[in-house]
């Protein structure tokens, strides 16, 4: 049973910003390790720092953290609500260097949208 919910940033043309980040850019071996991640993290009552931690400097955004195939992976967003959590963007890290490159200012850009209505939420669905 799942404690957590998990949205994603939806744009104006449909675009599910982590669904379609899962489905064309990583690859299988990958896809079924965040599948296994988030429903792993999903059941828990909380989450310690490592797989959840602060953004430094964006104020109230969290990354949710993993590695697969010795590549580390992160999702930018924030917590709304009860045990739900907002997707924004998924991305690569290697030292100070991000995939996609502008990842953080994307992650702010879809934070606006979200407030200023041009972006929506849709639910991320867990693999059962």
């Amino acid at each position: 049973m799942y404690l957590w919910r998990f949205e994603q940033f939806t744009s104006a043309t449909e675009r599910r910003a982590i669904t379609d980040w899962r489905r064309n850019v990583l690859s299988p071996a990958r896809r079924a390790i965040l599948d296994t991640f988030l429903d792993r993290i999903a059941k828990m009552e909380s989450w310690p720092i490592g797989i959840c931690s602060p953004l430094r400097g964006y104020s109230g955004k969290r990354e949710l953290r993993w590695t697969a195939e010795n590549v580390e992976h992160r999702i930018f967003g924030y917590y709304s609500g009860p045990r739900t959590f907002i997707m924004l963007i998924g991305c690569t890290h290697k030292g100070k260097i991000y995939d996609p490159p502008g990842v953080f200012e994307t992650m702010v850009d879809r934070s606006r949208k979200l407030q200023t209505g041009e972006g929506a939420l849709s639910e991320y669905a867990l693999s059962k």
